[in-house]
């Protein structure tokens, strides 16, 4: 494959090409174990109990289908993936002890893709913290080095785990893990723990200390792995980094995203709730950041601490609460997290910041061509890398990630309305909500542009679930309101010329499991979809598989695609001296029966094989428009 440099913003390969990457996240069940089985649906006693014990080698792809499967991406005209590791998946053995089979597995994968033809990026995933707090990520034994007993989670209610709840988990609760003790506390030590954990010292350095150094390094054998090959672009930092309970300024309160019943607990609720007390916490109702009241649940009435045997909470070691003379629990800092030294404390500068510099460093010492792809935590713009580039060194990529919350929260379609995610305002009109949309991602690409030395945008995650409006797609076979979301989402994105990465792609997606993990389906396959020659097995296929200029010799202008009529414009203006030269996929769904092209100058020429159309300009001018729309029947 042709080597990827960064330039203008842009991603530009050997030949001077800009390039459009577009491509998946392969896959949503990598977050779990391929042995044994870590489907969340299914009882995980197993692989909570011997969780030293799993394999994650067969994930994202079985090695026998793996052709497979990117053989049906790039039919579909991909050229981009977000391969998927987890800390887990390389040091669940325990600290320093490295899964070398699956370290081998990840090279082959890689390997292959570059064969295919694709650019990779490797993404360090992670949903709050652990497959043991109820998403995915660490390792167990980092709960364990803190004092946690992951077999008392359930009973202690210190987190909201799927195979835990059965059929009484409620649809994307994941989340509110942010909330939860368990998870609120690793990720406050992850980045914090010198700061707000001075007395957590785990085998001789700080909890912080020790932790980021053991994902540091788990990463980083990954990256030796991978190292070779030209097509991988570089590494995800960390996805979707949380703060934790870091920058929250009163913890005696809930100040969590919600959407639908919950449980709300604050950040003092969860610590005494970790060492056995019964909590009656209050049910809400909530639309985002609010919501009502009504009634209370009952949490831990069995009373379970979540502390191994002659462990405590590590907050109040630090004198952030205590029990008053007659036993019960008293907040005695509100504003722990909150200030430091007497100054409001800064997530993203303190402690983030830091933390990617670190993780860039030990990447770079690897391979130094490899860029960081960074995020801040899901929902902000909170980035501000002021670095410049060095001579030869890969640089940084914003990343951040984008959802039609209104779709992927509620699972429901409606033309006229969505949510300005960034402004956090409801949007109502079908054209308000596009113009919405589109502001929404030109804000992430400005940030590329104003705060990280113009870099290029990636859309890191954005996609929707297959299973809204009641599975109707499933029973019906009908996708249309499945499409018309995703295209919306897509417009939106492409307009801004910016790059992205669906979520997702899952080979062992199925219509009753979907992507196998806490009820999401979001896969843009699945093995119960019929296979028709245009599908494949696909769903939602003809909002996301679209033609687009994957090379081009020139400035890009404008792009548009009307998935309906199959009407794909894009203009673009010579560069210099330089004769434009484009090639643009055209899918099977849209134009199998054939095309015809409009252009103002110049000559085109399509390879069918490869269903690349290629357009080569001339020297006398200067600005060209192309339009391609379905043959005349």
């Amino acid at each position: 494959m042709l080597e990827v440099k960064i330039k203008d913003g842009n991603f530009v390969d050997s030949e001077g090409y800009i390039l459009q990457l577009r491509g998946v996240n392969l896959s949503g069940s990598t977050k779990l174990p391929y042995k044994p089985d870590g489907t969340t649906h299914f009882d995980q006693s197993l692989s909570f109990h011997d969780h030293r014990k799993v394999s994650f080698v067969g994930r994202p792809l079985e090695e026998k289908e793996a052709s497979e499967h990117l053989d049906r991406l790039r039919k579909w005209g991909f050229n981009f993936l977000r391969f998927l590791v987890t800390w887990e998946a390389i040091e669940h053995l325990g600290p320093g002890k490295y899964d070398l089979a699956y370290l081998d597995y990840v090279e082959r994968m890689v390997a292959l893709a570059e064969k295919k033809g694709f650019y990779v990026f490797m993404d360090p995933h992670q949903d709050v913290w652990s497959r043991f707090t109820g998403g995915d990520g660490a390792p167990g034994w980092t709960l364990e080095e803190v004092g946690m007993d992951i077999e008392k989670i359930k009973d202690s209610d210190t987190a909201i785990v799927h195979h835990f709840q059965g059929r009484n988990y409620r649809r994307m609760s994941w989340p509110l893990n942010y909330q939860k003790y368990a998870c609120g506390t690793m990720f406050t030590l992850f980045f914090g723990g010198r700061t707000f954990a001075p007395k957590l010292n785990i085998r001789g350095k700080n909890a912080e200390t020790f932790l980021q150094d053991h994902y540091i390094e788990a990463i980083s054998k990954v990256a030796k792995k991978v190292s070779k090959y030209k097509n991988v672009l570089g590494f995800d930092s960390l996805n979707e980094p949380s703060p934790g309970w870091i920058g929250k300024k009163n913890i005696g309160e809930f100040s969590g995203l919600g959407f639908g019943k919950i449980v709300s607990t604050s950040p003092f609720q969860e610590m005494f709730l970790s060492e056995g007390r019964t909590v009656n916490a209050y049910n809400a109702y909530m639309l985002g950041f609010t919501g009502v009241h009504f009634g209370k649940t009952k949490l831990n009435p069995n009373g379970i601490p979540l502390w191994k045997e002659g462990k405590s909470c590590v907050w109040r070691q630090h004198g952030v609460w205590d029990y008053d003379p007659n036993g019960a629990p008293m907040l005695l800092r509100p504003n722990y997290f909150g200030k430091y030294r007497g100054r409001q404390v800064e997530f993203y500068s303190e402690f983030m910041l830091p933390f990617i510099k670190k993780f860039k460093t030990r990447i770079q010492s690897v391979q130094k061509k490899f860029s960081v792809f960074i995020e801040s935590d899901p929902g902000s713009l909170d980035i501000d890398w002021k670095e410049k580039p060095k001579t030869g060194e890969g640089t940084v990529v914003n990343a951040t990630h984008w959802y039609d919350v209104s779709v992927l929260m509620f699972k429901r379609y409606i033309p006229w309305f969505g949510v300005h995610i960034f402004k956090q305002v409801p949007i109502f009109g079908r054209k308000n909500v596009d113009r919405a949309y589109e502001d929404t991602i030109k804000m992430i690409k400005d940030l590329s542009i104003k705060k990280m030395g113009n870099c290029p945008t990636v859309i890191g995650e954005t996609g929707i679930p297959m299973d809204m409006n009641g599975r109707l797609a499933f029973r019906t076979k009908n996708y249309s309101h499945l499409e018309a979301a995703l295209h919306r989402i897509l417009s939106a994105i492409e307009k801004n010329f910016v790059h992205y990465t669906l979520w997702n792609y899952t080979p062992d997606n199925t219509n009753s499991l979907g992507d196998r993990w806490n009820e999401e389906d979001l896969s843009i396959y699945s093995i119960d979809t019929p296979k028709s020659i245009d599908e494949d097995g696909g769903r939602a296929v003809k909002a996301f598989s679209r033609p687009y200029p994957i090379r081009t010799k020139g400035d890009p202008e404008a792009i548009s695609f009307d998935m309906d009529k199959s009407m794909f414009k894009y203009s673009f203006r010579k560069e210099a001296e330089e004769i434009p030269i484009v090639e643009i996929f055209l899918p099977e769904v849209h134009y199998g029966k054939g095309f015809e092209v409009l252009v103002n100058a110049g000559t085109w020429k399509y390879d069918a094989k490869k269903r690349i159309l290629t357009f080569k300009g001339e020297k006398s001018v200067s600005y060209y428009g192309i339009t391609i729309f379905p043959a005349k029947k």
